[in-house]
C-alpha cells in the first residue's frame, strides 16, 4: 500500500458549516447563511481560506500558493481539505470558505436550487482521450467487465452523488444503450478508491489521478467512461464563490482571479513544475508524479464551453433546464 494510501484510510469529509446537517440538505437549505466582508490587513493583504479537493486538478493553486503569486496580488491563502464538491458549496455559502473548488455538475444543481453561488474562473478540463483522463477515469479490476455494456447490475464508486461524476457515468451508459438506473452508484471519498476497488466493495470507480496510476498498479485497467467522454476538452471545474461575498469583497474577487488565472496559466506551460507540486501535498511514492495524467487547464474558458455539460446534466436528469448556466455566471 502507498503512503499516500495509507494517509487516506479513514479520512472523512471535512465538517460543514453550521447551518448545513449534510451537503444534500444544504443545497436547498442555505441561502440564509452568510459570507461578511474580507479580512484585510492594514497593508491591504486579504485572508482568504479555500475549500479544495486532494486531487491533481489544484496543483495550479499550491504552485501559485509557493511561487507567490497570490502574495503578490495581496492574498493570503490557506486551503482545507474536503470530499467534494456537494460538501465544499454549502461552507462557501456559509463563509467558512471564502472560495471554493468544485465540480462546475453540483454548482449548476445549486443554482438551480437557489443557492447563491457564482463561478470566478474555470478550473480545469477534460482531455482529448476517452481512455486517459486524468480527472475522471472509470477503473475496475473484474476481468469479466471489458465494455460498458457489461457494467450493467454493477456497483460504481463516485466521489459524491449528484455531481459531475454522475452525469459523466450516466451520460457514457446512454450512449452504450443503459440507462443512469442500470447501476448502482455509491459514494466512496477519492483517496480511499484504490483501496476500496481492490477490495471488491465496487466493481468499478470513478478517480482522479494519482488514484488512477496507483489503481492500475494494482491491476486495475480503463474503461472508456472518463470525463474525455462527455466531450473532449471539455470544462468540467470551476472555482467560485458566494454571490454575497463577491458583492460584498468585489476587489478581492479580482485579484483571487487574476492570481488564479496567472497560476493556472503557468501550470500549463510549465509541466514539470506542476508534477513538482504534487508532491507537496498528495505526499505520493517516489516517482508516481511523473507517471500521472494532467488535466488540461484553461482559465479563459467561460459560459459558452460550459454549456455542452449543462446540457447533459439535464438530459441525465441532474437538472430540470440549462437557465442555472446563467445564473451561475453572473455575478
Amino acid at each position: 500500500m502507498s503512503l499516500l494510501q495509507r494517509a487516506g484510510r479513514g479520512r472523512r469529509p471535512a465538517p460543514l458549516a453550521a447551518c448545513a446537517a449534510s451537503a444534500t440538505l444544504a443545497l436547498a437549505a442555505l441561502t440564509g447563511c452568510g459570507s461578511g466582508a474580507a479580512k484585510v490587513s492594514a497593508d491591504g493583504t486579504a485572508e482568504v481560506k479555500l475549500g479544495v479537493i486532494p486531487i491533481i486538478d489544484i496543483a495550479p493553486v499550491k504552485l501559485g500558493i509557493a511561487n507567490g503569486v497570490f502574495a503578490r496580488h495581496k492574498l493570503k491563502v490557506t486551503t482545507q481539505d474536503s470530499q467534494g464538491g456537494a460538501a465544499i458549496v454549502p461552507a462557501v455559502v456559509s463563509g467558512d470558505f471564502q472560495f471554493g473548488y468544485s465540480n462546475i455538475v453540483s454548482l449548476l444543481v445549486a443554482r438551480e436550487k437557489g443557492v447563491p453561488v457564482t463561478m470566478v474562473s474555470v478550473g480545469a478540463r477534460a482531455s482529448g482521450d476517452v481512455l486517459d483522463d486524468g480527472s475522471g477515469q472509470l477503473m475496475t479490476r473484474d476481468p469479466k467487465i471489458t465494455k460498458v455494456a457489461d457494467l450493467k447490475g454493477r456497483k460504481v464508486a463516485v466521489n459524491t452523488l449528484k455531481g459531475i461524476n454522475e452525469v459523466a457515468v450516466a451520460s457514457v451508459l446512454e450512449k452504450n444503450g443503459l440507462r443512469r438506473a442500470d447501476v448502482e452508484l455509491v459514494e466512496v471519498p477519492i483517496p480511499t478508491m484504490p483501496d476500496t476497488l481492490e477490495s471488491g466493495r465496487v466493481d468499478a470507480a470513478m478517480m482522479s489521478e494519482p488514484f488512477i496510476t496507483i489503481a492500475e498498479g494494482q491491476g486495475a485497467k480503463r474503461l472508456p467512461v472518463s470525463y474525455a467522454g462527455m466531450g473532449t476538452h471539455l470544462p468540467f471545474a470551476g472555482w467560485f464563490t458566494s454571490k454575497q461575498y463577491a458583492s460584498q469583497n468585489p476587489d478581492v474577487v479580482k485579484r483571487f482571479t487574476a492570481a488564479l488565472k496567472e497560476s493556472m496559466a503557468y501550470a500549463e506551460g510549465h509541466p514539470d513544475e506542476a508534477r513538482k507540486a504534487l508532491n507537496g501535498y498528495l505526499k505520493l511514492q517516489p516517482g508516481l508524479s511523473d507517471k500521472v495524467t494532467l488535466p488540461g487547464w484553461n482559465p479563459e474558458a467561460g459560459k459558452a464551453e460550459v454549456a455542452p455539460l449543462a446540457q447533459l446534466s439535464v438530459e441525465t436528469g441532474l437538472l430540470g433546464s440549462t437557465r442555472p448556466l446563467d445564473e451561475l455566471f453572473d455575478q
